[in-house]
């Protein structure tokens, strides 16, 4: 019987090597090393779900939020950012006071969020910073729960889950197939043809989701900002 050599072993250096002989390389000894780290990790994890690390937390339900502290740009808009003009809205939603009213302005911005398709994380809505800049200035916009909406301030409107016949959860965790509505007001406001950014910075590594859009040229009661 002829001995085949096989093809990337030089023939005169290892002289009868047959590639029916198989060998354990480095290669696969360094696969097989990762492949055990990432179980016992992935062990470790799930046997303390309360404990927090660096990378990765955990939330409702004892899963863990890799996807906001490892892959980091996980928050993105659903459809259009709306703006409202900066005058008190009590009988019709979206509710909010605002203590210096000028119609001439637009005030309020909402918009849908959620978390790229595919991520199996989560983030805490909680501990999510919102700032609003403009005109060259930039203010922080605290977080409230109280409803109607105080300017300035940001909370969420309403959550929703994308599959038919599914709730959201009550939490303020914002899970994956989950949208969560964001209305941020603040007290300064956007004259027409001011461009100002809104920013949503969640905690962790996280990448911030920036909304930077232009206010239309003539202030109306609700405004399509794309």
């Amino acid at each position: 019987m002829s001995s085949r050599l096989c093809p990337w072993v030089r023939s005169d250096t290892v002289a009868g090597h047959r590639c029916g002989e198989d060998a354990f390389t480095g290669l696969e000894a360094v696969i097989l090393i990762l492949v055990l780290l990432f179980v016992a990790g992935a062990f470790f994890l799930i046997t303390n779900p309360g404990e927090t690390t660096g990378w990765a937390r955990t939330f409702p339900g004892g899963m863990v939020a890799e996807s906001v502290y490892v892959s980091g740009d996980n928050m993105q808009p659903v459809g259009s950012l709306y703006g409202f003009p900066a005058v008190s809205r009590m009988t019709n939603k979206p509710l909010m006071n605002v203590p210096r009213p000028d119609s001439k302005r637009l005030g309020a911005v909402q918009v849908m969020v959620s978390l790229f398709l595919g991520h199996t994380g989560a983030i805490d809505m909680d501990q999510v910073r919102v700032s609003w800049a403009g005109n060259g200035s930039m203010v922080q916009i605290p977080k409230t729960d109280i409803q109607p909406l105080v300017c300035p301030n940001w909370t969420v409107t309403g959550k929703y889950n994308m599959l038919p016949g599914h709730m959201a959860d009550a939490d303020n965790w914002m899970e994956p197939e989950e949208e969560f509505e964001i209305l941020v007001c603040t007290s300064r406001g956007a004259r027409p043809d001011e461009r100002f950014t809104v920013t949503l910075i969640p905690e962790g590594t996280a990448m911030p989701l920036s909304l930077t859009r232009t206010v239309p040229g003539r202030i109306e009661t609700v405004m399509r900002l794309g």
